[in-house]
Parts: structure tokens; sequence; C-alpha cells
């Protein structure tokens, strides 16, 4: 039995990139930097198994104030509860640290804050291939099973006549 639920995850990844901004030149290229930056951590989580298949659920969103950098994005899981879910998305940065760190930088701190998700859209899609759910009769199903007693015994006293 499946007694977990489905959780959106927001995540936060800090990152200090390994760029002395001092100078002119090295000043100059701090644009181009980002832009390679950024690349390569979408690049880490498409090839990823877990966080490039559909994990996650906004676009990366990445914000630059100097040498740091936070990457900010939903993940969204089915667990047991909040810690795991959170757990699990730290987790997932944690496997591809490695590979994201090879373009020199260093994962600071991952922040995951775990909210239930919003499944209306799943009652909608139900309602539209199945009917509202209001529509259908509500009959209790205590007072179905006691209907079906007495029509038994009804039936029972009229073959005993």
């Amino acid at each position: 039995m499946d007694d977990g639920m489905d959780y959106d995850v927001q995540t936060k990844v800090r990152f200090r990139l390994d760029f002395d901004g001092s100078g002119e030149f090295n000043t100059l290229l701090l644009p181009d930097v980002q832009k390679q930056f950024v690349q390569h951590v979408k690049e880490v989580y498409q090839r990823d198994d877990t966080l490039g298949n559909g994990y996650i659920s906004s676009d990366l969103n990445f914000q630059f104030d100097g040498r740091t950098v936070r990457l900010e994005y939903t993940f969204t899981c089915h667990d047991e509860n909040k810690a795991e879910a959170e757990s699990f998305s730290a987790y997932c940065v944690r496997c591809v640290q490695k590979e994201l760190e090879e373009f020199g930088c260093k994962v600071q701190k991952i922040d995951c804050k775990a909210e239930e998700a919003d499944m209306a859209w799943l009652d909608q899609l139900e309602d539209a291939i199945f009917g509202p759910r209001d529509s259908a009769p509500k009959q209790p199903l205590a007072e179905a099973k006691s209907g079906k007693k007495t029509a038994s015994k009804k039936k029972s006293s009229r073959q005993e006549r």
C-alpha cells in the first residue's frame, strides 16, 4: 500500500565560483564565466538519471552576486513525509556535486523546504474522465449492506409461506 504524499521541495544550492574578479581583464570575463557556469550546471542536471528525468518541475533559476551563485528550483517527489522529501532532494544534489564542482566552484550550502504538492490538477483530470464526484449518488456502505440483509430476510420469509 502506498502511504506517501506528493511534495514540492523548494531547493536552493549556493555555490562559490573559483573566479578572482580582481583586475580589469577578469572583470570583463565575468559575464562569460557566468554563462558557462549556467550551461555546465544544466548539462550536469540533464545527464543525471534522477534530476534529468522529471523530478525538477520548474526552471533552474540562477542569481549571481559577485562570486556567489544561488540556484533555485522546485524538486517534486513522492515520499513518506516532508523530511524524507527534503533529504532526497539534497541527496540528489550531493550525487552530482563532484561533477558540478569540476567547473571550478564549491557547493557551499544545500537548503531544501518541502510542502505538500497541490494535486488539484489531478482531481480536475479525474473529473473530466470519470465525471464530477458530486454527480455520483452517495449511499453509505452501511446502509447498502443493511438493505441487502433485510431484502434477503424478506425473501426467506416469503419462501416459508
